[in-house]
């Protein structure tokens, strides 16, 4: 045991002094070209922040027909359900894999519907049923998904939006087939 120890302990200090030597290195090579070195590290890093862009901005270029058409429908007064609906179009809209359809679209529909948790006090918070369907058209009868129930208050709000959408690309990746064409 003490022999590794003793070895491990001879391998660091052999490879300790290398380090500061190798950059003392970097440096003079720098200085030759006539660059300060954090000069050529601005640089370095500067180029593989463009690149990672780059590679960004190709991904949320999604071809239109590849993004699942989604439409969202609102049933009901209460207010936070309209909010609600609002943050999921929102989400929707921003989103790479998806695009607001309208009505009549083939499309993934959405159908919210959220009543007051309390009648007294609607500000307090709501309950909701979200269902999702698929639909060929504005004529004809749409199919059933899967729905969902839930509890909604003024803090949640954004996040239950997001937990929705989350849940439709869910939905839209087990149901593609539906909208080949």
């Amino acid at each position: 045991m003490t022999t590794r120890c003793l070895v491990c302990v001879l391998l660091l200090a052999l490879m300790l002094p290398c380090g500061p030597a190798l950059a003392q290195q970097a440096g003079a090579k720098a200085v030759e070209t006539g660059q300060k070195p954090e000069a050529k590290a601005d640089q370095k890093a500067a180029k593989a922040e463009n690149k990672t862009e780059a590679k960004a901005e190709k991904k949320r270029e999604v071809p239109d027909k590849e993004r699942v058409p989604v439409f969202v429908e609102t049933v009901g007064e209460d207010p936070l359900g309209q909010r609600l609906a609002l943050e999921l179009r929102e989400a929707l809209r921003t989103s790479a894999g998806f695009k607001l359809a309208k009505a009549g679209d083939k499309a993934l529909r959405v159908r919210l519907l959220a009543v007051p948790e309390f009648r007294d006090r609607p500000q307090l918070g709501s309950a909701f049923a979200v269902t999702w369907l698929f639909s060929e058209g504005g004529n004809v009868l749409s199919y059933y998904l899967e729905s969902e129930l839930g509890l909604l208050d003024e803090t949640r709000l954004k996040a239950e939006a997001q937990t929705l959408i989350a849940r439709t690309d869910e939905l839209a990746g087990r149901f593609a087939y539906l909208f080949a064409e």
